[in-house]
């Protein structure tokens, strides 16, 4: 029985392969490639897949920058320098439009209709036009000197008080250097037209007397004596 019983053992151990056998030495080599054809075969267990995922880099693997291109480069400089130059241009504009504000308020305060004075001045070429140089009633004082024959006289104290009566009395702009025309001029610029057909007729008969060597007629002379006051004033203040 003993003898019976270890030849079946050592039947079953050359009819079935051990456990701890490698597969290779009981499968031909066609075996295993089909078997591991099918294996691959099967979606669930063979093929290969592509997996991707995010990671931080060190900066030396970055790829180095490319610089901007040189057009841009001068497109930003140019808004730059154009932004500064708009900037300068609107300073300068609101400054002048201040200005002409300030100017306009400041002649908007000065009082309507006043004349600004003229620069006082107490000679006219070599003729004294002072007030006090003066007598009070020039007409009066020119009528008696022409009355004594002082006709040329008569008519120098005429025109030195109408240049005084027009600078001090009525602020005509005559300089010390004019002329008989230039005063004339200033006279008709500044004065209304009675006074100024005064001084003009006084002008003519002066400058005929003095510079022609005309003889002057004592009437229109005379006329000139009494309306003085009333056409120039009286005394000046």
């Amino acid at each position: 029985m003993i003898a019976g019983g270890a030849c079946a053992h050592a039947a079953a151990a050359e009819g079935e392969p051990s456990a701890s056998a490698p597969l290779g030495a009981f499968l031909s080599q066609d075996e295993i490639r089909a078997a591991t054809a099918q294996l691959k075969a099967d979606p669930n267990l063979g093929g290969e897949k592509k997996i991707r995922s995010l990671r931080w880099t060190g900066q030396d693997s970055q790829a180095p920058a490319n610089p901007p291109p040189k057009w841009l480069t001068g497109l930003f400089e140019f808004l730059g320098q154009s932004t500064s130059l708009v900037l300068w241009v609107m300073g300068a504009l609101a400054a002048a439009i201040a200005a002409v504000w300030i100017i306009r308020t400041f002649k908007a305060r000065v009082p309507a209709g006043k004349v600004p004075a003229a620069p006082v001045i107490s000679q006219v070429r070599d003729l004294d036009i002072s007030p006090e140089s003066l007598p009070d009633d020039v007409g009066a004082a020119a009528l008696a000197l022409l009355d004594a024959g002082r006709t040329r006289a008569a008519l120098s104290l005429l025109y030195r008080g109408a240049l005084s009566r027009a600078v001090h009395r009525h602020g005509v702009p005559i300089g010390e250097s004019y002329t008989e025309g230039e005063a004339l001029a200033a006279v008709r610029g500044q004065l209304d037209a009675p006074r100024a057909a005064y001084f003009a007729e006084l002008v003519g008969i002066w400058q005929r007397a003095v510079y022609a060597g005309e003889a002057v007629v004592p009437e229109p002379v005379a006329r000139l004596c009494r309306n003085f006051v009333a056409t120039l004033g009286g005394a000046a203040a």
